[in-house]
Parts: C-alpha cells; structure tokens; sequence
C-alpha cells in the first residue's frame, strides 16, 4: 500500500469509487489522517490494515449465521 497520507487516502477513494465534491478532498483527507493518527496513538481490536468491508459481500443463497 502507499506510503504517504494522502497516497493512502487517494487509494483508498479510488477502491471505494469514491466520487469527491469539490473542496470535500481537502476536508476528508484532513479526516482521514486525524483517524490514522489515532489508531497509531490508541491502537484498535483489530489490523487497521485489515480487509475493507466492502471486500465482503454475502454469497446468494448461502445461509447466514449458525
């Protein structure tokens, strides 16, 4: 994954197909770095650099839960 903020927050927009108002980029990026910033400081239950949710979707048909 890139190695600056803002290319991990051009990355992530793109994979989510994000499509930014103008004057929101500056705003959200400035978001998106405040987030980093506090996962680095507190931590997290889980790997910032897990799997996105909208990787997953629902097989059809397939059962959910036990």
């Amino acid at each position: 994954m890139a190695d600056s903020i803002e290319d991990r927050f051009a990355v992530e927009t793109e994979l989510l197909g994000l499509k930014l108002l103008p004057g929101q980029e500056a705003t959200l990026r400035a978001a998106y770095a405040a987030l980093r910033d506090a996962i680095a400081l507190v931590g997290a239950d889980y790997g910032f650099e897990a799997e996105p949710a909208h990787v997953f979707v629902p097989t059809p048909g397939k059962a959910r839960g036990p």
